[in-house]
């Protein structure tokens, strides 16, 4: 099976951009019919799209970006007040010394003057548009055909050609022009080709899978010095780590630690990606995904990787680690002592218990207020199931007393209720709201965390519902 080739048919649609900055460059624009005194010179930063300089016109519809700086390798934009539509060019090597020359009313066609590389670039996104202009008329009579459950195996085959002799121009256009930056973004975003593989549908998709995701970074040069500066590599990492790995923390780490790893001959790069995924994995509203931004801490941040983060920021990033590592999902919840209102201790440990629902609450959190029905909804209705339901008012000191009020304003009589006047459990268990609830299991191992109170019957029926498979299994 031959995953199709997407370049060529998306090419034209994308805005490519780069840069950061570090000999001299000069170029000149020449914009026919444009009015506007202002031209904004952008770049990417990794998804990010920022903006380098911003020129204005010497002439009506003339202006000239220039510096004593040297342009870091990669593909600009030109954008167009007050519409914002946009010009791309590149600069590549000492090829940061040119004219462009275009219409306001067709961004499409440039003219490049002292410029190899761009017209180089211009070359190839004119042939990608011929070829594109050619298939489109193609598609769309198949399209209607098949509205009419009717087919033309003549239009397929000219698809087909049109498909074969792009991926052809690919190739040789590479061969021919190896080294340059058109080649190299050409090149990064080949497609795999997946060879046939035979047996059940299920588990040839499966091969298909894995022979995708093992062979999808084929192409990528990791060391292209523009690389961060470009669109094409965020979006290839994004669909490797967001599609083609499990959702899941273990499988997440492996994928992300590849990603570094592979970018450590490229620093700019690798400097951007373990800040993004340390903010993603820090923000993230998925249950559990804290467990990656605990491992970049660990392994990145902690081990000095991560040179260019403040002392003060970087002490807060590895205490945010250290108050997360005791309760992340698969960890043993930490043994903590807390006490009932006649000062009985209950030592979470030796609480005998199928499951434990485990709450922190506050007697004047609103959210608590809020989620108090439905937690006792459930540990009723879960209780004959092996659930024991364990509160822990988080009010110390003078305050303590208002844990107790709280119990009894909120009907929650019939929980194993506690607090504790000093906070000793702060000392090992960190959060920063409540309410805060967790589900462990016989061991205390924590299964779920940070859920929504309504959807506590839903998580503990499938909670159930692996245990009894299991079971099942096991015995089978």
């Amino acid at each position: 099976m031959k995953v199709k080739n997407n370049l060529w048919s998306t090419l034209v649609g994308l805005v490519f951009f780069v840069p950061t900055l570090t000999g001299q460059y000069h170029i000149n624009f020449k914009i026919d019919d444009y009015t506007n005194d202002t031209l904004i010179i952008g770049y990417y930063y990794g998804e990010k799209q920022l903006v380098k300089d911003t020129v204005y016109a010497t002439k009506p519809g003339e202006f000239t970006f220039k510096g004593d700086d040297k342009l870091d390798d990669g593909m600009y934009i030109a954008l167009l007040k007050p519409d914002n539509t946009f010009v791309q060019f590149i600069v590549s090597g000492d090829d940061n010394k040119f004219d462009v020359k275009f219409k306001k009313a067709d961004t499409a066609k440039l003219t490049f003057k002292n410029s190899p590389e761009n017209k180089r670039f211009y070359d190839y996104m004119d042939y990608i548009k011929s070829m594109r202009d050619a298939a489109t008329p193609l598609r769309d009579s198949l399209t209607k055909l098949k509205e009419k459950d009717k087919d033309d195996p003549s239009l397929k085959a000219k698809l087909d050609k049109i498909d074969t002799d792009v991926k052809a121009y690919q190739e040789k256009f590479v061969k021919d022009h190896k080294g340059t930056y058109t080649a190299n973004l050409i090149y990064s975003n080949f497609e795999v080709t997946i060879p046939e593989f035979e047996g059940p549908e299920e588990e040839t998709q499966l091969k298909r899978y894995r022979y995708y995701k093992e062979h999808y970074w084929d192409y990528m040069d990791w060391v292209f010095p523009a690389l961060i500066r470009t669109p094409y590599i965020h979006q290839k990492i994004d669909y490797y780590v967001k599609k083609l790995t499990v959702q899941n923390p273990d499988s997440l780490i492996i994928s992300v630690k590849e990603i570094l790893t592979k970018l450590e001959k490229n620093p700019d790069a690798q400097k951007y990606y373990l800040s993004h995924f340390l903010n993603e994995y820090a923000n993230s509203k998925i249950i559990g995904m804290d467990k990656i931004f605990v491992f970049l801490s660990d392994n990145y941040y902690a081990k000095g990787k991560a040179t260019w983060v403040k002392e003060e920021n970087l002490k807060k990033i590895l205490e945010s680690a250290d108050h997360l590592r005791n309760i992340l999902i698969g960890e043993i919840f930490p043994n903590i002592t807390t006490y009932k209102e006649d000062n009985t201790p209950v030592v979470l440990h030796n609480v005998k218990s199928k499951y434990t629902l485990l709450i922190f609450w506050a007697p004047d959190c609103g959210h608590c207020k809020k989620s108090m029905p439905d937690i006792i909804k459930y540990a009723a209705e879960f209780k004959d199931k092996g659930l024991t339901t364990i509160t822990v008012c988080t009010k110390g000191g003078d305050k303590a007393n208002t844990c107790w009020e709280g119990v009894k304003e909120k009907n929650m009589e019939s929980l194993i209720n506690t607090g504790d006047q000093y906070q000793r459990y702060r000392q090992i268990v960190h959060f920063q709201t409540t309410p805060k609830i967790f589900i462990l299991d016989e061991k205390k191992e924590i299964l779920f965390k940070d859920l929504p109170s309504e959807e506590l019957g839903n998580v503990m029926n499938e909670i159930i519902k692996i245990d009894e498979e299991k079971a099942k299994k096991n015995k089978g």
